[in-house]
């Protein structure tokens, strides 16, 4: 089943490079094309801090950042299980694909990653496709965790496993 997070992954990934190659080379910076006029329109700009300009010039600590965000992934992918948890590995996948997107643009173009879609309905940061897996991902997580890791088979073994460990450590002293 791990074989399918990656093989995902590595198409989301792709998706998201692709896309920003795409309209980078053919439409270029700062030129503004309506996609669909009134909801949003496409707007090639460097970005060189975090969702809604954040860190704004230190982007090199997101780069940090996202590298240990991509450890942490990586152990967690150890959960991994469309069968099993299927909202959990959907949501790992995207974080995941979200994180490695940016973190190749910020290894690749001087630590700025490039956005181009402008949601022009409402007062909106430039954002891409990897900015939307991170945060669907974040969303579908949160979900989970809120309502149906307490049901999960596996983190039942592992809240039984915890709790015999805090027994057996009581029970010695």
């Amino acid at each position: 089943m791990f074989i399918y997070g990656l093989i995902l992954m590595a198409i989301f990934v792709a998706f998201d490079q692709l896309s920003k190659i795409v309209i980078l080379n053919v439409y270029g910076l700062g030129q503004i094309v309506e996609a669909w006029p009134g909801v949003f329109q496409l707007y090639g700009v460097y970005n060189t801090g975090a969702a809604f300009s954040m860190l704004n010039d230190h982007s090199w600590i997101l780069l940090v950042i996202s590298i240990l965000a991509t450890i942490g992934l990586t152990y967690l992918m150890k959960d991994f299980n469309f069968k099993r948890r299927p909202l959990y590995s959907i949501a790992l996948v995207l974080i995941y694909s979200g994180t490695i997107g940016n973190m190749i643009d910020r290894m690749f173009n001087h630590y700025h990653v490039f956005d181009f879609i402008d949601v022009t309905f409402m007062n909106f940061a430039i954002f891409n496709v990897a900015d939307s897996y991170l945060t669907i991902g974040v969303i579908l997580m949160a979900v989970y965790l809120l309502f149906f890791d307490h049901k999960d088979p596996v983190s039942l073994k592992w809240e039984k496993k915890k709790k015999e460990e805090t027994t057996d450590e009581q029970t010695s002293e």
